[in-house]
């Protein structure tokens, strides 16, 4: 009887935090850091440059030299319905590189989708900027409609010093409303972090991360290469979803193939994979 009791409480728990989870995510349009090199480093990402900056820090895109296309999916939590599924495709144009994206996530009878147009442009050798255009849809099941709105982000990324990259991302800087309902506004959520290579074998990376309307959330990042093309990595957050996790990255000729687990503490893991590649 003991053990029934305690697995009907975990049982609730567990449903009370999945809708929890459900909630905060169905308010819609959030700004979901992409890419599993991302999810591996608890979504420590804001000073990193890969085609993911496109979605997670624009100004990174700047520092991209050859065209490529990328493709990501997360199993949230193993719940189907809460999978994001995206892909990215970016070409540098001189001094100025062009991106495009889009992400989707959700199930049929809820579902919202983000669709980004982003310019970036690396001033000298020690500054980038970017800035995207952002299209959003999102889908109700029976009467309860559609909505569709625009809205703006823009990044920043310095490298004062060999080795150290400082990245800062604003999304939602126009506080744009999700539909007429005065609290349908989308989060305006800032972030500002710091990533510092040693040598070509480790890079660390810190970041927090603010919503205007929620307290701020820490992470922290450890990437190591203990061999050529291999890349293993780990990361811990304060945030709800990403408190734990870990992964790991191969690159193969073109393609580069990540893969990484993040864990929620009462609901297990998510995984997540990614491909890029250089075209």
């Amino acid at each position: 009887m003991d053990n029934r009791l305690r697995i009907r409480k975990k049982a609730i728990v567990c449903c009370a935090v999945l809708c929890c989870n459900a909630i905060y995510y169905s308010k819609g349009n959030d700004n979901y850091p992409l890419g599993a090199r991302s999810a591996g480093l608890a979504t420590a990402s804001v000073m990193l440059t890969d085609i993911w900056s496109a979605a997670n820090n624009q100004a990174g895109l700047g520092y991209l030299e050859h065209a490529a296309v990328s493709f990501y999916y997360e199993n949230r939590l193993n719940v189907k319905g809460l999978s994001i599924q995206a892909g990215t495709i970016a070409f540098p144009m001189k001094s100025t590189v062009i991106g495009v994206n889009y992400r989707y996530f959700g199930f049929s009878k809820y579902n919202d989708s983000k669709f980004g147009l982003a310019v970036a442009k690396k001033l000298g050798e020690k500054f980038s900027i970017g800035v995207q255009m952002d299209y959003f849809h999102t889908h109700f099941a029976y009467d309860y409609g559609n909505f569709h709105t625009l809205s703006a982000e823009v990044g920043l990324l310095c490298e004062p010093v060999d080795n150290l990259k400082i990245g800062a991302h604003a999304f939602n800087i126009s506080q744009t409303r999700q539909n007429s309902d005065p609290n349908g506004r989308m989060p305006t959520i800032v972030r500002f972090g710091a990533g510092y290579t040693i040598g070509e074998k480790a890079t660390i990376c810190l970041e927090t991360e603010k919503n205007l309307k929620t307290d701020a959330i820490f992470k922290g990042g450890l990437e190591f290469v203990p061999v050529k093309n291999l890349s293993l990595r780990c990361g811990v957050s304060t945030g709800l979803m990403n408190q734990y996790a870990f992964g790991l990255g191969y690159l193969w000729r073109h393609l580069n193939l990540d893969i990484a687990f993040s864990h929620h503490k009462f609901l297990g893991y998510s995984p997540q994979i990614s491909i890029i590649a250089s075209l």
